[in-house]
């Protein structure tokens, strides 16, 4: 339909639409009819509106319930930051003291170390016993380590215990063939006895043939004997 007669039947139905309403009631009743399936009333806008209101409440009470989660998460993960620092610093003090005691024992079997050369340049290490007692008054006078005397298995232990940590010592003047084989035996009676593995096992030797000193130290065991 061309738009000038379409304007023509929509001009006409203007002018005669009030006049059939009035003499006709039905075309009342078919307009009001379609009017309602067309557009909604203004009850079903009123309901309308309040289900929009309401999902409008809805979602702000939800971008609210939102909001709180997310600053309990933040304030969780400042609270596990601050944590993770206190283990950061508390990792560094551990660091700090191992490093300390690290050098404490450095220093005291260096030390320990010179007084063998001087007793075994004397004596030979001939003397254990009052080697032994001498190493003691070093190690708990001097660096404040405990020195205990303990008897497995039909084996006499030298025990120095600082911070924690067990360290064997085996005083003699020289050793036999089998010095390898007794010490591992020896390490392994301590293991079994106090479940304890020794952080140190220390030789402490007048004389050894350095094939075997090498062999030794190849096992996990220090020697320390009088330089040359």
């Amino acid at each position: 339909m061309e738009p000038q007669a379409l304007e023509q039947i929509k001009s006409y139905i203007f002018e005669q639409l009030p006049m059939v309403l009035e003499r006709d009631p039905r075309f009342v009743v078919m307009i009001e009819g379609i009017v309602a399936e067309k557009f909604p009333r203004r009850d079903e806008f009123a309901r309308l509106l309040d289900k929009v209101s309401l999902m409008v409440d809805e979602l702000q009470e939800l971008r609210i319930s939102t909001e709180k989660r997310f600053e309990q998460v933040d304030m969780r993960f400042e609270q596990v930051d601050r944590r993770f620092e206190q283990v950061d610093r508390r990792f560094e003090q551990v660091d700090r003291r191992f490093e300390s005691l690290e050098n404490e024992m450095r220093t005291g079997f260096h030390d320990l170390h010179v007084q063998i050369d001087r007793l075994g340049s004397r004596w030979g290490i001939r003397n254990e016993k009052i080697f032994r007692q001498t190493m003691k008054e070093i190690l708990e006078n001097s660096l404040g380590m405990t020195v205990e005397e303990r008897f497995i298995g039909g084996e006499q232990f030298d025990c120095v215990i600082s911070d924690g940590q067990h360290i064997l010592i085996e005083i003699t003047a020289s050793v036999k063939k089998n010095i390898r084989e007794r010490l591992i035996r020896k390490r392994q009676l301590y293991i079994d006895e106090t479940g304890i593995t020794p952080s140190r096992f220390l030789l402490a030797v007048g004389s050894i043939h350095s094939r075997r000193a090498e062999a030794l130290r190849a096992e996990g065991f220090e020697v320390i004997e009088p330089e040359d």
